[in-house]
Parts: C-alpha cells; sequence; structure tokens
C-alpha cells in the first residue's frame, strides 16, 4: 500500500508494554484489514525503558511501512494521543482512530466504528462493561460529573481511548491544547461537545483487563490532579 493513500490512521500510545505490544499490534492489524487495507498504524513509544522499543522493531521487518514507530522522551499519554491526531490532520488522513496499548481496547468492536465513519464526525466508546475493577468505573463517573459541573459538558465517556474522529472537525479543537493539559483526551472531548454542528456518536464497548504492565498514569493520581484539570478547563473556556 501506498501510505500516502491511507484513509485511516490509528494512533497508538506506548510506555513500557513489552508484556502486551505484541500481541495488541499483532490483533489490530488482523482486526482492521478486514475493513480497508489503507492504513496506518502509528505507534508513539513515549519514552519507555523496557523492551517496547526492541519489540516495535521486530514488528515493523514484519508489517513494513504500514506500522509507523516514533521514538521520543516521555511527555505522556495525552500529549502522545496529540502528536498522532495532529500528523494525521498534516497528512490529510481523513480518519483517525485512537487505542490503547494494554490490550483493554478488544477490537471486535471496531466495525461499528468503521461502518458508521460517514453518518458521524466523531464517534465514542462507551465502557458500559469494564473488566478493570470497581475503582475505574468510580473514576469515570466522578470525571463526567465534574465534566457536567465546572465544563458544561455531557461526556458519556470523556477519557475513553477508543475512538473514531473525522480529522478536519477535530483540527481547530486540537490546535487549542496546549503541551502541559493533564487529561488531553478529556479537553478533547469537552472541545468537541461544544463545536456546534458536530454529529456525535456512541458505541458501547466491552474494556477488558490489561494484557499486564502498570497503567501509565496511576488512579490514585487523577485525585490528585483533579484540582489542576479544572483550571484548565476554565482555561479552555476562555
Amino acid at each position: 500500500m501506498n501510505v500516502d493513500s491511507a484513509e485511516l490512521l490509528l494512533v497508538m500510545p506506548v510506555y513500557n508494554e513489552s508484556a502486551s505490544i505484541r500481541k495488541v499490534v499483532n490483533e489490530w492489524f488482523s482486526e482492521i484489514e478486514n475493513w480497508t487495507g489503507r492504513f496506518v498504524f502509528l505507534v508513539i513509544n513515549d519514552g519507555s525503558t523496557d523492551e517496547t522499543g526492541v519489540i516495535l522493531t521486530q514488528l515493523q521487518f514484519r508489517y513494513g511501512v504500514r506500522l509507523e514507530v516514533i521514538q521520543r522522551e516521555n511527555r505522556g499519554h495525552g500529549q502522545s494521543c496529540l502528536q498522532g491526531y495532529r500528523i494525521a490532520i498534516e497528512r490529510g488522513i481523513p480518519f483517525v482512530f485512537q487505542l490503547d496499548s494494554d490490550g483493554q481496547c478488544d477490537p471486535q468492536y471496531f466495525f461499528r466504528f468503521w461502518r458508521n465513519r460517514e453518518k458521524y464526525d466523531v464517534i465514542y466508546g462507551v465502557r458500559t462493561r469494564r473488566d478493570d475493577g470497581l475503582r475505574r468505573v468510580i473514576a469515570s463517573m466522578v470525571l463526567r460529573l465534574t465534566l457536567l459541573l465546572f465544563a458544561r459538558a455531557n461526556c458519556a465517556d470523556a477519557n475513553v481511548p477508543y475512538r473514531l474522529m473525522r480529522t478536519t472537525v477535530c483540527a481547530t479543537a486540537v490546535s487549542r491544547i496546549h503541551e502541559k493539559f493533564f487529561l488531553a483526551n478529556v479537553a478533547l472531548a469537552v472541545l468537541l461537545r461544544h463545536q456546534p454542528g458536530l454529529r456525535q456518536g456512541t458505541v458501547s464497548i466491552r474494556f477488558r483487563e490489561r494484557y499486564g504492565g502498570e497503567p501509565s498514569v496511576p488512579l490514585g493520581k487523577f485525585a490528585t490532579r483533579a484540582h489542576e484539570m479544572i483550571r484548565q478547563l476554565k482555561e479552555l473556556a476562555q
């Protein structure tokens, strides 16, 4: 495939996921190939200190130009996502899809997003079933309430990593999120929620347990940075 003709860019940030990365890349390639051959899988290795980089190099030999890897210093999950979105916008790739690298994003739901890509501008997964524990469910509920109170945005699952977006409609919102924003995907969901005329859809998904490793942002860190996120959201509204 000529990468210049890609209609879809998959964006996957990764940090110290040597236990899962090979399986995740393989299963997603297998699924996406059922629906389009015109895609590029962009993996952003965000400063991993384990064997993740070595495994990604091995996978590139298997998949060739369709697997693109960016190696960079650690700047955080949200900023890695933004880098991928900006690349999709710069290259003029019509659709961008974001997923995580820990195996929680089950590829079996992808077709429900892809078949509705012309109907909606943004499609979010909504984690109606979660295998990663009650504390994560509660954290998502608290986040939704916080966004309702402080950002006046009713987002079903604002921090979900499973989302398909039309690049042209999210370009302005992406450009407004600065490099120090905590939970950049939340900021993007809020900005898109307030964007007039945007067609937004949802798909119910199951969120699996991690294949291995540890979350890049521990659960406790969300609580300690809640005030920071609220302040940053208020800045976006100005």
